[in-house]
């Protein structure tokens, strides 16, 4: 909870005033006592220390407490600000397993091509209910909302990928580590590969006419970029960033998306092909042979329903369909 509050909520909270009508809650103190040993850290991933409270000053939102080192052999003694002390060095133990599981879960250090190409997955293919990357303490790991839901995007179960990295549980989550995060970003293209593909094809026809004629400048307002500025900025962070999508997606299914591409393309030039030939025979006074390619064209095409032969059992006779005809017959007189 922030300690801004409004004023009129929460004055029965004994805060002290601040500017414009708002109130920030004065840092109790109280319980650091003298003569209380704590656990103390110089920073988050150094080892606890146990020290001895020997004097505290309260400050507006803090305090500076002076502690002796008991650990030390001089038992120097040191003022610290009122952060680094972490827990009550009763607790010392439990708090530095939970600080050791933390510490596992930034197992690695993601480049700038990862990064954009992991945003990228998480973005089109995990909605934030079921999965999103975390920021605090470390940066891109993930947390893991809903299980069940995960293992039906990633048509892989979330155990398989939990076995092969760090993680830890929470009251609500399951933060999994950066090297957990390449993991899941790694099967979401492969189970989703025709939609990751499909937008590197996108992004990569954008990238191909802003090459060409430049475009709006990404990072100063109101200016355009040049086509040589744009083809640098494509080939160092985009075109990486779109070779890691297409190698997580995997070589065949790059390959079968490339080919349907190429085939769905060229079967809508001869399309167009084909209806301009028959409107150039409908001009050229071929009316009737024009129109029985029209309708040849049109009844035999190859759809997907068509592609795939099926394989149907044979029908009874009480099953096959009755087609009544009315013969006409010539009067003999």
């Amino acid at each position: 909870m922030s300690e801004w509050y409004c004023a009129r909520e929460y004055h029965c909270l004994g805060a002290e005033p601040a500017s414009e009508g708002r109130f920030q809650v004065a840092f109790d103190a109280s319980q650091y006592v003298v003569g209380h040993e704590w656990a103390y850290r110089v920073r988050d991933t150094e080892p606890s220390e146990r020290v001895r409270i020997k004097a505290v000053t309260p400050k507006k939102a803090s305090a500076s407490i002076e502690v002796e080192f008991l650990d030390d052999d001089s038992h120097r003694v040191q003022t610290v600000p009122s952060a680094r002390l972490k827990v009550r060095w009763s607790n010392v133990e439990a708090y530095d397993a939970q600080q050791a599981a933390w510490q596992r879960i930034n197992d690695y250090e993601l480049d700038s091509v990862e990064r954009s190409a992991v945003y990228t997955v998480f973005e089109a293919l995990l909605p934030d209910e079921v999965a999103e990357l975390d920021w605090r303490p470390f940066e891109n790991a993930t947390v893991v909302k809903d299980r069940t839901k995960l293992t039906e995007i990633l048509q892989v179960p979330v155990e398989e990928i939990l076995a092969k990295s760090h993680w830890l549980t929470t009251d609500d989550a399951t933060i999994v580590s950066l090297a957990g995060t390449l993991m899941i970003a790694e099967t979401a293209c492969r189970a989703h590969s025709h939609t990751v593909l499909e937008r590197v094809i996108e992004e990569e026809a954008e990238a191909r006419h802003k090459c060409k004629h430049g475009g709006p400048h990404p990072f100063r307002k109101g200016e355009t970029s040049s086509p040589e500025w744009e083809y640098q900025r494509y080939r160092k962070h985009v075109r990486p960033q779109h070779e890691l999508l297409r190698q997580w997606c995997g070589h065949r299914a790059v390959a079968a998306h490339e080919r349907l591409t190429a085939a769905e393309a060229e079967n809508h030039r001869l399309d167009l092909l084909v209806v301009q030939l028959i409107k150039a025979l409908d001009l050229a006074g071929e009316t009737a042979q024009a129109e029985q390619f029209a309708e040849e064209h049109e009844r035999d095409r190859i759809t997907p329903h068509l592609a795939r032969p099926v394989v149907d059992r044979p029908l009874r006779w009480s099953e096959m369909p009755v087609r009544e005809v009315q013969v006409y017959r010539r009067r003999r007189w």
